[in-house]
Formats: C-alpha cells, structure tokens, sequence
C-alpha cells in the first residue's frame, strides 16, 4: 500500500507513467498482519487533534465508513436529527484516481449507519461550505496522493503534539516544520485501523453480531464473527485477569490473618 501511494505521486510528478504496485498480488500463504483497534488514548488524541484530516478520522472511527464510503460522501447523507448515515456511494481509485460508483464494495455496503451523540456534536460544529463532507484541499474528491499528502501531514502533527517531539538528529524538535524532520514514535494510524475501532466499540458495547454486521456493511455475518471471535479472545483474557486479581488479594488477606 506504501508503495503504491508513492508511485501514484510518481506519475502525478509525471515521473512515470504507470504504477507498477497495482499488479502486485500477495501470496495466500503470506504472513498476515491483523489490523488493531485504537486504545482508548489514541481515541482522545483523534478527537482532541484539530487539523483537516480530523474529520474523516472521527467519521471512520464513529461510523466505521471505509475510505471509499467516506470520499464521495455528502452532506446530504447526513441527518443529525435522526444521527444516521446513509451509505448509498463509494468511489474506486483507478489509475490513482476517484472513480464514483452506485454500488459500495458490496451490496450490503448500500446501509444506514446509526452514529454516537459524541459524532453527532462533532458534526455539528463544522462548516457545510462544500456539498462533500471530506473534499481535497481544491474542493473536489481526494486522489491517491492528495489523500496520502494529507494523511502524512496528519501523522506528523500527531507525533509533534503526542510523540517524543525529536528530529532525526536526536535533538527536541521545536517545530512540526523542522527543517530536520519529526520522527514518528507514535503508530501509523490508518483507516482501516479506525473502521476496526468502531467495530471494537460496537462489541465493547454489547451491540449483537448480526446488527454490528449491518453497521459495518458486511455482505456475510462469517467476516463480523471473525472479527467478535477475535475480539471476545482479547476482552475474556483481560476479564480473567480480574479473577486473578480477586485471587490474589484473597490469598494475600489469608496470609494477614483476615
């Protein structure tokens, strides 16, 4: 995905003209990574963090909407009233570029999403002055490198406000412009990371699989159950920790003569 960003500027810098990383395929077999949800902390930074980016950041990780539901989508779809989110669009990026289509990745993804008061407050504080909630800094639809321009710019100002603050010499960075660079010690928050957290909330609140599978748009329950099954493996360890805490305290008042 790195590198398919970095030849998409390429061929906006009319250095190539074509992105070989499209033709890439990954071998089934291949070492997977599991894509995480946010900590609790990282949540507060993406909601205390004001830049351009934090828009789509609060709707991917309050809704779950994927990048390409979120681009293309329009005030319109938005009620406040009702707090829903109708999904009804998405774009394709072909040859790096916003491609709009009726259907979403699948035809489940055609949904109404119902969102948290805490996105709803947030909406309502930000200007409607273009029909896209999220447009490029030009008004239009993003690209791939206007997006990926965009994202890093978000990174670095995360690390500045939230990271070590140092450049690549070692020395405190004063600045997120440091003629240096800023080194990033914090993750590389992504999208898809944000539309994971949203599927952790709705588990951690108790919202049943098979509405978590409309929310999120999933043409088979089988792809919301992996993701609970995973979850429920991460949540019952750190409930069983709490029996081993109650253990731990019985045995030690036992000891006290308690």
């Amino acid at each position: 995905m790195t590198a398919s960003q970095i030849f998409a500027l390429a061929i906006d810098s009319r250095v190539l003209d074509y992105n070989p990383a499209l033709s890439v395929r990954v071998p089934q077999r291949a070492p997977q990574s599991h894509r995480r949800a946010l900590t609790s902390e990282e949540q507060q930074w993406i909601v205390e963090m004001s830049h351009r980016a934090q828009r789509a950041a609060m709707i991917m990780m309050y809704a779950g909407l994927r990048r390409g539901e979120l681009i293309p989508l329009t005030w319109n779809d938005i009620d406040l009233k009702a707090k829903t989110i109708s999904i009804n669009k998405a774009v394709e990026m072909i040859k790096c570029k916003p491609v709009p289509k009726d259907m979403t990745k699948t035809p489940a993804g055609i949904r109404t999403i119902d969102i948290p008061q805490r996105l709803v407050d947030f909406l309502k504080t930000q200007t409607k002055d273009n029909i896209l909630v999220c447009p490029a800094v030009a008004g239009n639809m993003f690209t791939e490198s206007s997006w990926a321009a965009m994202w890093e710019s978000y990174m670095i100002d995360l690390n500045f406000k939230y990271g070590n603050c140092i450049d690549k010499t070692g020395k405190r960075a004063t600045s997120k412009f440091n003629s240096n660079g800023i080194v990033k010690t914090i993750p590389l928050i992504t999208a898809h990371w944000l539309r994971h957290t949203f599927a952790t909330l709705l588990y951690i609140s108790g919202v049943d699989v098979l509405t978590a599978k409309d929310q999120l748009g999933h043409e088979d329950v089988k792809t919301t159950l992996q993701i609970y099954t995973h979850l429920d493996k991460t949540y019952k360890r750190k409930s069983m920790s709490k029996l081993d805490d109650y253990l731990n305290n019985a045995s030690q008042m036992q000891v006290n003569g308690k």
